[in-house]
């Protein structure tokens, strides 16, 4: 689960991390009032209006603006609230923008000594969380790593010791800390922010930058967060936070609770598989075939009879879906679960979708195959049964020519 900005800063300044200060506001009304606020607690001039979505690069689109006055901050609030922003990391459409974060300008007051990058995540190679960070912090840390990657450190972390203090000091030697303040301040940062990767079962803590303020604090000015959706359910917060996200979207919301790993995409292709592996696999396949992945659905290797029949429904409900391919390797998951749930599916949307106009190819193999093979033969439905990848692929293929 992607973390808002403003949520990340909550995760941080609750581990005694500085953020800047800042207040959350849906309307241009609210930002006015949240902007009088920290006018008033800081004392500084000019504020920062940040869009906040679930994507990067908001500043080069348009999505991070500066107000010198309450008539600007209404206005450029305004001119963002209700908007779909586009970024590098959004799609054509771009993100709608229902929040912003009303923040102290810490760059324009004059209040930086020095920047950084720093994140941790878990590195799945080497089975250990990795803290990478640089000295060349800021909105260009793509360019960086991509033209200098001599200037990206990382320090892998052994998960049995935690976070040792000679791999603090070498960040801190990398950043110019020196002395006490190595010692003490930035030493109780990094724990503190290794303890918030920990306790939150973050995929991802990332903060740039990371600066150092002239009256010596580090300070997290931009942050993201990525939370693993297996752990929310002891994150309840954010458990609900998600819940509320995807009931946008009536067909996520589904996915979710029935446990299905789903992602929507623009293309024509449904497909239904169980493993993430083998689905990103039959992604490719219809890619070769001349086809595009309409989703992205893994029904999981403990899936029973009502996950695949809900399953099958949402790709049914995808109009823009041409044809289906089911790529199924029986273990824990049975063949005729499957076929069971898909078959009830189709019982229940009958009246609802023609379904026979939606061509299905369907690899069935493993435990209990046969079974589910005649099944299907049954009912009725227009289904191609293959025997292997190439052979589905080739259906696929033929299908959409």
């Amino acid at each position: 689960m992607n973390l808002y900005e403003f949520q990340g800063r909550e995760i941080l300044n609750s581990f005694s991390i500085k953020v800047p200060d800042g207040i959350v506001a849906s309307t241009p009304e609210e930002s006015v009032q949240a902007a009088k606020k920290i006018l008033e607690n800081t004392k500084k001039k000019s504020l920062v209006i940040k869009a906040q979505i679930h994507a990067g690069g908001r500043g080069k689109s348009g999505g991070i603006q500066i107000a010198k006055s309450l008539k600007e901050v209404y206005e450029k609030s305004k001119s963002i609230l209700g908007k779909y922003l586009i970024t590098p990391q959004t799609s054509k459409k771009g993100k709608l923008v229902r929040k912003v974060l009303i923040s102290e300008d810490v760059y324009s007051n004059s209040y930086i000594y020095d920047e950084y990058y720093i994140s941790i995540f878990m590195n799945r190679d080497i089975e250990k969380n990795i803290i990478v960070f640089s000295k060349e912090g800021g909105m260009d840390i793509e360019e960086v790593y991509k033209n200098h990657p001599d200037k990206i450190y990382t320090e892998e972390i052994d998960p049995g010791l935690g976070i040792q203090f000679f791999q603090i000091k070498r960040i801190g030697f990398l950043f110019n800390l020196k002395g006490s303040y190595l010692n003490n301040k930035f030493r109780d940062f990094v724990i503190s922010l290794y303890k918030a990767y920990l306790y939150y079962d973050a995929l991802l803590l990332e903060i740039n930058p990371l600066i150092k303020t002239l009256d010596n604090e580090m300070m997290a000015v931009d942050t993201k967060i990525v939370l693993d959706n297996n752990a929310l359910f002891r994150h309840k917060k954010y458990y609900d936070e998600m819940r509320r996200q995807k009931k946008e979207d009536p067909i996520e919301i589904e996915a979710f609770e029935a446990k299905l790993n789903f992602l929507k995409l623009n293309g024509n292709v449904g497909c239904m598989v169980n493993g993430a592996g083998l689905a990103m696999a039959t992604m490719d396949m219809i890619k070769c075939c001349g086809g595009n992945p309409a989703n992205f659905l893994d029904i999981g290797g403990d899936a029973d009879t009502n996950r695949v029949e809900k399953a099958f429904r949402i790709i049914l409900n995808d109009k823009s879906v041409k044809a289906i391919l089911i790529n199924i390797f029986g273990g824990i998951v049975r063949c005729d679960t499957v076929a069971e749930g898909i078959i009830n599916s189709y019982r229940k949307r009958n009246h609802e979708i023609d379904i026979k106009k939606i061509p299905i190819v369907i690899r069935l193999q493993g435990t209990n195959e046969n079974t589910a093979k005649k099944m299907l033969q049954t009912s009725q439905l227009p289904i191609y049964s293959a025997d292997s990848l190439e052979e589905a692929a080739n259906k696929i293929k033929e299908i959409l020519l």
